[in-house]
């Protein structure tokens, strides 16, 4: 499969949110989803787990973090790949550190869900389980 793989928190609303907006905006067919519970990951990915951020993994097999997996993502995105070129203006260490102040407080400010799940929005072709 050569497809960007998005690994998300499925208790957070934010990354909810995120992952519809890219699957709202995935034109191309780029992207599958799973979260961290999915036996996908736990039988492709054992060292993948729940942390204070999303998981990217390019086709190349290439695991990415934090900004970086955002900035990847919008790169993907052609409607947003201006955004991805702002960003390069900031340093990983200034990006990482507004993204380690959100994931901290996501749950507080954003919300939780009461179990873990996928977007009513996400065709069932674009999850893996």
């Amino acid at each position: 499969m050569k497809k960007t793989i998005i690994v998300f928190d499925g208790y957070c609303i934010l990354c909810s949110n995120f992952v519809s907006f890219i699957t709202k905006l995935d034109k191309d067919d780029e992207f599958r989803f799973t979260t961290f519970e999915s036996e996908f990951i736990s039988n492709n990915y054992p060292k993948i787990s729940l942390l204070d951020t999303v998981f990217v993994i390019d086709p190349s097999k290439n695991i990415l973090t934090k900004s970086k997996a955002v900035i990847f993502c919008l790169k993907k995105i052609k409607k947003l790949y201006i955004i991805s070129v702002l960003f390069k203006i900031f340093p990983f260490i200034f990006l990482d550190f507004l993204y380690d102040l959100v994931a901290r407080y996501r749950y507080k400010f954003f919300g939780k869900k009461l179990k873990c799940s996928y977007p009513n929005k996400i065709l069932k072709s674009k999850i893996l389980s």
